[in-house]
C-alpha cells in the first residue's frame, strides 16, 4: 500500500478559503431544508395547560424524503448548538453527516472546510472544498487552482480537470492572461496524458492565440520562460498535440513558427513527415524521411524509423515485404553507426518478428549493459533461449535485475521459457551443471528469482543464500525482504518465512526489524499459525509503539483466524489510540480500514447499526470513498432501510468504478430489492460475467432475480454454478440458504 505524505503546505495554499468561510452561513439551501430558526426557549409557559392543543398524529407514515428533511433540520440544528458550545469535533462530525443528507450544499460545506481547518484536519478540510469548489460557482480563480492542484496530488484528475476549466474561463474574464495561460497549458498536458488529444488540442488553440500576439494580451515577458527549452519547445508541443489530434494543418503551422525560432534541419524533416502522415500523404512523407536517413540524422532517436515503418506498411503490397524492405534500408545506417542504440534496438524489434534471433543478437547484444532497454532485454531473452545459449541467458538475467531485484522487465519471454518443458528443462540441467559460486553475483540472484517465477522455491532459496555472503547487511536485509514478500505474493509462505527469519537476524535497526516481525506475522497467519503469528505481531508493535500500521496487525490476525470478539476488542484498542491522530497520514489510513473491519464484523454479528456507524464515520473523513459508499448502500437496501440514498451511493460507486463486478452486483440486487427484476438481471449478469467462478454470491443474487423475474430453469442453473463458486468454509451459511433454495425449486 503507498500512502500520501501528510502536506502540511495545503493549509497554507488554501488558507484564503477561511476568510469566505469564517462565519457560520445560513444560505437558502439550508432554510429550505431546516425552516426558519428554532424559537428561543420561554422560561414560563405562555397558556395554561387546559388550552393547549392536542398532540399532532400524523394519519399516514412520512416517505423516505420526508423522513431526510426532518433528519436534515435536526442535524443543522445541533450543529450550530454544537459550534456555539465550542464542541468543534461534534459540530464537524454533524455537519458531515448532514452533508450526506443534503449533497452539494455549500452552506454546509463551508462549515466544514472551516470547522476542518480550525481543528487542523487540513485533509479532511481539503477534500471537502473539493466538494465545495464542484457546488459554488461563485468561488474565486485563486481558490478553483488551489483546489485542481489538490486533485492532481489526491490522483483525481478528472475533478481538477473540471475546476482547471472553470478557473481559465474565469481568468480569461479577469484579464489575468499569465494565469489563464498557464492553466490551459496544464489543461493540455492533462488531457494529452490521459489519452484525450482532441480535447488537448482544444487548449492548444487557446495557447498557440495568445503566444501568437503577446503584447495584446501582455504577455512578452512571459513567453521566452513559459517552458524550458524556450518558445520553441512550445510551438513544438502545441505541433505534437494538433498532430496526436489528427489536425495536420495547424501542427504544420505550429512546427513552422518552432523553424522560425529556431532552426533544427533534422527535427524539421521529422515533423513534415508525421504532418503528411496526418493527411495520409505517404508520398511526401517517405520523402521526407528518405532526406533525414540520407543525411544520416540521429536527432530524432526512433521516431522517424518507426513512421518509415508506418509508412512502408501502407505503401508495400504485404506487411513482411514491408518489414523487410525497412529493414535493408536501415541495416546499413546500422552498420555505419552500430553504437547507436535506438536504431539498433529497433532493428533488433524487427529481427523479433522475423524469429531472426542470430540478428536481434548482433544488433542488440552489444550494447544492452551499458544502454539497458525493456524491449531489447525481452528480445535477447527470447533470442537466446531460441538458441539454448544458456551462459548468455543467465548474464542477460543479471543485466535484467531492477533496482528491486526484480525481473519485471523479463516477465513475459521467462514465462514463455517455463512454459515450455523441453526448453525449461534444457536450462535446469545447465543450472544443475554449474557451481553457483562460479557465477557473478548478480547472476546467482537472476537465478533465484527465475527459479522462484518457476514456483521451484525451495532450489530458489538455495540459489538466493549463495548470494548474501557477497553482500553488506543492508542489501542482505535489502534482498531477503523483496524476495519473501515475492514468495509471500507466489504463496509460497514456506520460503517466503525463511527469508524474513533470516532478515529478522541480520539485527537492522528497529524501524526495519519491525517491519521482517510485521510481515512474518501475516506469513505465519496465512499459514494457520495464529498463535505464533498473533506473537511476532506483538512483537513487531513493541518496536515501535507510535506506529499504527504494526499495531494494526494483531486485530488483523484475530479477524483472518475468526476470533471476531477478540478482534472487535483489539480494533477498539487501536481505534482508541490512534483514531485522533490527523498528523499522520499512515495513521489515517489504518483508521480507514480498521472502521470498514469493525463494520464488516458488526454486519457479520447482525448488528447493522452499527455496521453502518461505522461507514458513516469512514464517510465522514472520506467523502468519497467510493468501497464506503457501496458497503453503506447495500447495508441500508438489503435491510430495506433509506432505500432511496442507498441506491443512490451504489449507483455513484459504479459510476466511479464500472468494472468493479462487486459494486455491479450491489446494484444488481438494489434493483431487486426494488423489484426491478429486469434492470438486476441486466445488472448482475455483468457483475457474473466480470467475476467469472471467484465470487458465489454473484451467482446467487442472479439466481434469486430469475426467480423475481420468473424465470426458474435459469436460476437453478445459476444456484448450480453458486455452489461451485462458494467457500464451503468461509461462506457457509450462504451456501446453506443456495441448496436450500434448489431443493425448494426443484419440489415444485
Amino acid at each position: 500500500m503507498i500512502f500520501r505524505s501528510y502536506r502540511s503546505v495545503l493549509f497554507l495554499l488554501l488558507f484564503p478559503l477561511l476568510g469566505m468561510l469564517s462565519q457560520p452561513s445560513t444560505s437558502s439551501a439550508d432554510n429550505a431544508a431546516s425552516g426558519k430558526s428554532p424559537p428561543k426557549t420561554s422560561t414560563k409557559d405562555d397558556v395554561p395547560f387546559d388550552l393547549l392543543p392536542e398532540p399532532f398524529t400524523a394519519q399516514t407514515g412520512r416517505n423516505e424524503a420526508a423522513d431526510n428533511r426532518l433528519k436534515l433540520t435536526t442535524l443543522l440544528t445541533k450543529a450550530r448548538l454544537q459550534d456555539h458550545r465550542g464542541d468543534l469535533e461534534g459540530a464537524l462530525q454533524t455537519y458531515q453527516r448532514a452533508s450526506r443528507l443534503s449533497p452539494g450544499s455549500p452552506s454546509i460545506l463551508q462549515e466544514i472546510v472551516r470547522l476542518g481547518f480550525m481543528l487542523k484536519r487540513n485533509e479532511i478540510a481539503s477534500r471537502y472544498a473539493i466538494l465545495l469548489a464542484e457546488n459554488q460557482p461563485t468561488m474565486s480563480a485563486d481558490a478553483l487552482l488551489r483546489i485542481a492542484n489538490y486533485c492532481l496530488e489526491d490522483a483525481q484528475a478528472t475533478r481538477a480537470a473540471e475546476l482547471y476549466q472553470r478557473a481559465v474561463k474565469m481568468l480569461a474574464q479577469e484579464d489575468a492572461h499569465a494565469q489563464e495561460l498557464g492553466t490551459q497549458f496544464r489543461l493540455l498536458g492533462l488531457y494529452l496524458s490521459h489519452g484525450e488529444p482532441k480535447k488537448a488540442a482544444l487548449h492548444a488553440d487557446e495557447v498557440s492565440k495568445m503566444i501568437a500576439d503577446p503584447k495584446k494580451f501582455g504577455l512578452e515577458e512571459v513567453i521566452e520562460q513559459f517552458s524550458e527549452g524556450g518558445i520553441r519547445a512550445t510551438y513544438d508541443q502545441l505541433g505534437e498535440t494538433y498532430l496526436a489530434a489528427g489536425e495536420a494543418d495547424k501542427a504544420e503551422k505550429m512546427f513552422a513558427k518552432s523553424e522560425e525560432t529556431e532552426s533544427r534541419p533534422a527535427m524539421a524533416l521529422v515533423h513534415a513527415a508525421e504532418v503528411a502522415a496526418v493527411r495520409k500523404d505517404w508520398k511526401a512523407a517517405e520523402e521526407k524521411l528518405n532526406e533525414y536517413l540520407a543525411a544520416n540524422y540521429q536527432d530524432a532517436g526512433k521516431r522517424p524509423y518507426e513512421l518509415l515503418l508506418k509508412v512502408t506498411r501502407e505503401t508495400v503490397g504485404s506487411p513482411e515485404a514491408a518489414l523487410q524492405n525497412v529493414i535493408e534500408r536501415l541495416r546499413p545506417l546500422h552498420d555505419q553507426a552500430p553504437e547507436f542504440a535506438p536504431l539498433a534496438y529497433f532493428l533488433s524489434d524487427l529481427y523479433a518478428e522475423q524469429d531472426n534471433w542470430d540478428e536481434v543478437v548482433l544488433t542488440a547484444g552489444p550494447l544492452i549493459e551499458a544502454d539497458t532497454n525493456s524491449a531489447a532485454l525481452a528480445n535477447l531473452c527470447q533470442a537466446y533461449t531460441a538458441q539454448a545459449d544458456w551462459a548468455a541467458l543467465t548474464t542477460l538475467l543479471a543485466t535484467g535485475l531492477d533496482a528491486q531485484y526484480e525481473l519485471t522487465r523479463l516477465t513475459t519471454p521467462l514465462a514463455k521459457l517455463i512454459a515450455d518443458p523441453e526448453k525449461w528443462a534444457a536450462y535446469q540441467a545447465y543450472l544443475k551443471s554449474l557451481k553457483p559460486e562460479s557465477l557473478a553475483l548478480n547472476e546467482r540472484i537472476g537465478v533465484a528469482r527465475l527459479l522462484q517465477e518457476s514456483d521451484e522455491s525451495e532450489l530458489a532459496w538455495d540459489w538466493l543464500q549463495t548470494a548474501l555472503p557477497d553482500l553488506d547487511k543492508q542489501e542482505q536485509s535489502r534482498l531477503l525482504m523483496q524476495f519473501g514478500l515475492k514468495a509471500f505474493r507466489s504463496d509460497q509462505e514456506v520460503v517466503a518465512e525463511k527469508a524474513l527469519r533470516a532478515a529478522i537476524k541480520l539485527g537492522m535497526p528497529k524501524s526495519q526489524t519491525s517491519l521482517f516481525y510485521f510481515y512474518l506475522a501475516t506469513i505465519l497467519e496465512m499459514q494457520g499459525k495464529t498463535d505464533e503469528a498473533l506473537r511476532t505481531a506483538k512483537r513487531a508493535a513493541l518496536l515501535d509503539e507510535e506506529s499504527a500500521l504494526l499495531r494494526s496487525r494483531i486485530p488483523w490476525i484475530l479477524y483472518h483466524a475468526g476470533r471476531t470478539d477478540q478482534a472487535i476488542e483489539e480494533y477498539q484498542t487501536l481505534l482508541n489510540k490512534f483514531a485522533s491522530d490527523y498528523d499522520n497520514q499512515q495513521t489515517r489510513q489504518v483508521v480507514r480500514e480498521a472502521k470498514r473491519l469493525l463494520s464488516s464484523l458488526a454486519s457479520q454479528n447482525g448488528d447493522l447499526d452499527i455496521a453502518t456507524e461505522w461507514l458513516e464515520q469512514v464517510l465522514d473523513e472520506y467523502p468519497y470513498d467510493t468501497g464506503a459508499m457501496n458497503d453503506l448502500g447495500y447495508l441500508w437496501v438489503d435491510n430495506g432501510q433509506n432505500l432511496g440514498r442507498g441506491f443512490d451511493m451504489i449507483r455513484q460507486a459504479v459510476a466511479d468504478e464500472p468494472g468493479n463486478y462487486a459494486y455491479l452486483d450491489s446494484l444488481g440486487w438494489a434493483y431487486y430489492r426494488l423489484g426491478r427484476y429486469s434492470d438486476a438481471i441486466y445488472q448482475l449478469e455483468k457483475a457474473a460475467e466480470i467475476a467469472g467462478d471467484d465470487d458465489g454470491t454473484v451467482f446467487d443474487h442472479l439466481g434469486d432475480a430469475y426467480i423475481g423475474a420468473g424465470q426458474p430453469q435459469k436460476a437453478i442453473e445459476t444456484w448450480k454454478k453458486a455452489l461451485e463458486s462458494l467457500d464451503k468454509e468461509k461462506e457457509a451459511d450462504i451456501l446453506k440458504q443456495v441448496q436450500e433454495k434448489l431443493q425448494q425449486q426443484s419440489q415444485r
